[in-house]
């Protein structure tokens, strides 16, 4: 699975980081994905980050 971060649409809310600390960082104005591929051990961590981005910046890019 991959994952990216859309830097036009993120908020930098966090809200990523404090759900997936070991996935996301926000150094910044903008999320990133620490790992990608995303390791197995944090794919359902990874999904449940896409469903509580408020501003769906979060997109699975292939599984």
């Amino acid at each position: 699975m991959e994952i990216m971060v859309d830097a036009d649409k993120c908020i930098a809310c966090q809200s990523c980081v404090e759900l997936c600390p070991d996935l996301f960082e926000c150094p910044e104005d903008v999320a990133i994905v620490k790992a990608n591929p995303v390791p197995t051990e944090l794919e359902d961590c990874a999904k449940e980050s896409v469903d509580i981005c408020p501003t769906e910046a979060i997109i699975i890019t292939s599984e």
